[in-house]
């Protein structure tokens, strides 16, 4: 998820490349998600994913605790969101077939008794990648955006700490 990751001006999209990275990478490795789901490895790569996550968080402007408590927010709904959608994503025939048994499933229901499902239910279960885009776009909206500016402790720290030398 971190490789050839690179930080840019606007922490939102930082966050949103990071969060699709990781949930694409949990995905294609299930050992890593079984290992994830139980916690925080404490490993190099789960380390520079915590930091990006969380200098992203504080350039967005969120005090402290808001920004730890969003972390938490966007790993928990990265991880949770593979853990759900890793049976069925390994498999993409499987999935639409099983999609599809769902929705026919729906259709089944009496629309007098059921008729929002009787309208949407041919809708139900798109790409679950869509589904995570716009539930991490949300939480995007909701607590990045809307935050003001950028943390004055963070800024201040990040001013006077020096760069290498550029060459």
């Amino acid at each position: 998820a971190t490789k050839g990751f690179a930080s840019t001006h606007d922490p939102a999209d930082d966050i949103r490349r990071l969060c699709l990275g990781l949930r694409r990478a949990l995905l294609k490795n299930q050992v890593a998600l079984s290992i994830t789901s139980q916690g925080p490895t404490r490993h190099v790569n789960e380390l520079r994913i915590t930091e990006i996550l969380l200098d992203a968080l504080l350039r967005a402007g969120l005090a402290q605790k808001p920004a730890v408590l969003a972390y938490h927010v966007f790993i928990e709904f990265t991880v949770g969101s593979a853990a759900l959608d890793a049976p069925l994503a390994a498999n993409t025939a499987d999935r639409r077939a099983t999609y599809q048994r769902w929705r026919s499933d729906y259709r089944e229901l009496p629309a007098d008794e059921y008729p929002a499902i009787s309208i949407l239910g041919p809708k139900l279960y798109p790409s679950s990648d869509d589904v995570f885009a716009m539930g991490l776009d949300a939480l995007i909206a909701k607590i990045v955006i809307e935050a003001a500016s950028p943390s004055p402790e963070f800024v201040s720290r990040r001013a006077s700490t020096p760069t290498a030398p550029s060459q």
